[in-house]
Parts: structure tokens; C-alpha cells; sequence
């Protein structure tokens, strides 16, 4: 059912990522709980059922337990996003080859807090890019945020294009900790997501290195508004994790994934490889049920969920590289999910750093 020939798009040149320096271990997380939320016990269990070892957080967890204020979290959001967006981009820029000036388009990415200057702006002077940069600033979009960028910049800064595009995300999302009356989706964010940041340089121009952009997608499921997001509140945002989400997942996924797969003239038999947004044991138990993904075609999202928690696909896709890297030429599917329900679809076909190993 394969196409001869996929149209490319873009190629990835770079990816890179980063990790705030603090580590907060599955135990010690029981251990923060305890204080904030009734049914100790029960959530002590979700601990352990999450299967997440440790998390990177950008503050000792005492420092997060003492921010109350909206106004406080705000302004560590602030330095922090900075600090971890400009490590990303510069691991990306280096790992790509690319001098800084001839970037053309910066997409910022985050939706654990909010900056006026966005935080493209300070990546500008700090990463040595030209000021004639177009930035492009998302803020809404959750998990899914990271791979829709990818395809959004793929649109502006497609074939032909001179200079490159580098999308950065960030989410500390440990600064959005709730301590006064948590709810369940509050307690369980603090149980899934670590901090991170993760970026990509993407480019047009012919001859470029790197696993090739085919295709982009993007499927809001109805009625699902209220299944996955986040409310702002005086004491900052709150996690909204519907404990039917996985059911979604599994009744939406396939025929979501199928039209995507059809529309670019392939089937599931011709996908060699998958990196899926770690949403949860549950959702990817749930997306592998659908797709019938064997655990070894989600080891490596596993492997980055159980050592640093729900993070960028840009982890996922490094640790793809460094384990097991797909052959030339070989296609895959990236996908994440965030709110509205939406699902966001990427198709790849493996090259350069992905394929050789090459890429650190």
C-alpha cells in the first residue's frame, strides 16, 4: 500500500533537550503527597502503579512547596522557561550544525505559565539569532503542543525555504504544584509530569541531513472538551486529567490514525516505527490495544517515561536514536494528544542522525 515516493517536506537536522538538575525519586513524591491530599494510601499506589522511577524538577521541592501566590509562581516560570528553553535550543543549533543567524523562524512552545514578552523573545538575544526573526509564540495546545510546532513550523518554513526553523518547548510543569485543597487532577499531575525542555531545527533547503518530514495531521475528537487541560485559578493553574481519557484514546486512536496513514497512501503495515507522547500507563496501554503495537514499538517512550515522567517526543525520538535507530528510509508515526481532545500526527521517514546512530 506503500507510495513510491512520499513528498518531504522538511527535514529534522537537530533535536536537543534539556533537564533541570534536581531529581525528586517515586518514593519522595509518596512522601510530598502525604501532607497534601487525602487517601494517602491511594495515591501512594498510583505512585507506584505510574511506574515513573524519578522526575527533573527546576527547584528542590521544598522551594515549590513554599510558592503560593500566583504572582510567585509567575516569575519562577519566567527565569526557569528561559534558562531551560535556551539549553534545548542550544543543544538543537549544536547537534544541526547550524549558525544561529541563518535561523528564520523561532516557535516557542509552553502551557504551564505565561510571559508577556513571550519566551521567543528572549531566546533572540540569547542564542545570537538575527532580530528580523518571525516568532511565533503557542501557548494553549498541552502535550500535543510540541509535535503540532513541528507541523506548523513545517507550513511556514517548508521546501525551498531559505535558513531553518527551531521550535523550542518548555513546561516546568512542577511550578504549577497546588498545596491548599489539591484536587485529584492537581495530585495526579504531580505524580506524571517532570520539568524539561526540548527543541528541533527543521529546514527546507535541499540536500539536508536528518529523518524526513512527510506529512502532518491534527484530529479534534468531539465532545471531549473537558476531558484533558488545565484551569487558572488565583492559586495558579490546575490540572484537568479525566480518568475516562484512556477510553477515549482507545475508541478514537485507529480510525484517527488509519485516515491520517490513508490520506498519505499507506496502511499501519507500513508504519517500522512509533513515537508516542507518553500521556499516562493507561493512555498508552490504550493506544497500543488500538494501534496493536507490540511492547517493543513503545519501548522507547517506556524507557523515557519511567526515567524523567510525561516529557517532549523529542526525548522519546533521542532515545528511539540511541537504542534501537530505524534504517533508512524507514516511516514512523509521532503523535501526542492534548486538550480538546486533540491528537496531533507527524509522519517521518528515517534519515541521517536518526538512521546512523550519529546524533548525541
Amino acid at each position: 500500500m506503500r507510495h513510491q515516493e512520499e513528498l518531504e517536506l522538511a527535514r529534522l537536522q537537530g533535536i536537543g533537550t534539556a533537564l533541570p538538575p534536581h531529581v525528586l525519586s517515586a518514593e519522595e513524591t509518596k512522601v510530598v503527597l502525604s501532607p497534601l491530599a487525602p487517601a494517602r494510601e491511594r495515591w501512594r499506589q498510583l505512585v507506584d502503579a505510574s511506574r515513573i522511577r524519578r522526575r527533573h524538577l527546576v527547584a528542590p521541592v521544598g522551594e515549590l512547596l513554599r510558592r503560593h501566590t500566583l504572582g510567585e509562581r509567575a516569575q519562577d516560570y519566567a527565569r526557569q522557561a528561559v534558562v531551560l528553553g535556551e539549553a534545548a535550543a542550544r543543544d538543537a543549533l549544536a547537534a544541526a550544525g547550524v549558525d544561529p543567524r541563518s535561523v528564520r523562524t523561532i516557535v516557542s512552545v509552553s502551557c504551564t505559565g505565561y510571559m508577556l514578552p513571550s519566551l521567543d523573545a528572549y531566546l533572540v538575544s540569547r542564542l545570537g539569532l538575527d532580530a528580523t526573526v518571525r516568532r511565533i509564540p503557542i501557548t494553549e495546545l498541552g502535550c500535543s503542543g510540541g509535535v503540532a510546532a513541528l507541523g506548523f513550523a513545517t507550513a511556514l518554513h517548508g521546501p525551498q525555504a531559505d535558513g531553518y526553523a527551531l521550535v523550542v518547548s518548555v513546561e516546568p510543569c512542577s511550578l504549577c504544584l497546588q498545596t491548599a485543597n489539591p484536587t485529584s487532577g492537581d495530585v495526579m499531575g504531580s505524580i506524571l509530569f517532570g520539568d524539561a525542555a526540548a527543541a528541533a531545527v527543521l529546514t527546507g533547503t535541499a540536500g539536508a541531513s536528518g529523518p524526513a518530514i512527510i506529512s502532518s495531521g491534527s484530529m479534534l475528537w468531539p465532545d471531549s472538551l473537558d476531558q484533558l487541560g488545565m484551569q487558572l485559578t488565583g492559586a495558579g493553574f490546575r490540572f484537568v486529567l479525566s480518568p475516562a481519557l484512556p477510553e477515549l484514546v482507545h475508541a478514537r486512536l485507529r480510525q484517527t490514525v488509519v485516515g491520517f496513514l490513508e490520506r498519505n497512501g499507506l496502511g499501519l503495515s507500513d508504519v517500522g516505527f512509533w513515537i508516542v507522547h507518553p500521556g499516562g500507563p493507561k493512555i498508552l496501554d490504550a493506544a497500543a490495544d488500538a494501534l496493536g503495537l507490540s511492547d517493543e514499538a513503545l519501548r522507547p517512550t517506556w524507557d523515557v517515561w519511567e526515567q524523567c515522567g510525561n516529557l517532549s517526543s523529542a526525548f522519546i525520538l533521542r532515545e528511539l536514536q540511541r537504542s534501537a535507530p530505524p534504517r533508512e528510509g524507514t516511516l514512523g508515526v509521532m503523535m501526542a494528544f492534548g486538550p480538546g481532545v486533540t491528537c496531533e500526527m507527524m509522519l517521518l521517514r528515517s534519515g541521517g542522525w536518526l538512521a546512523n546512530g550519529g546524533h548525541s
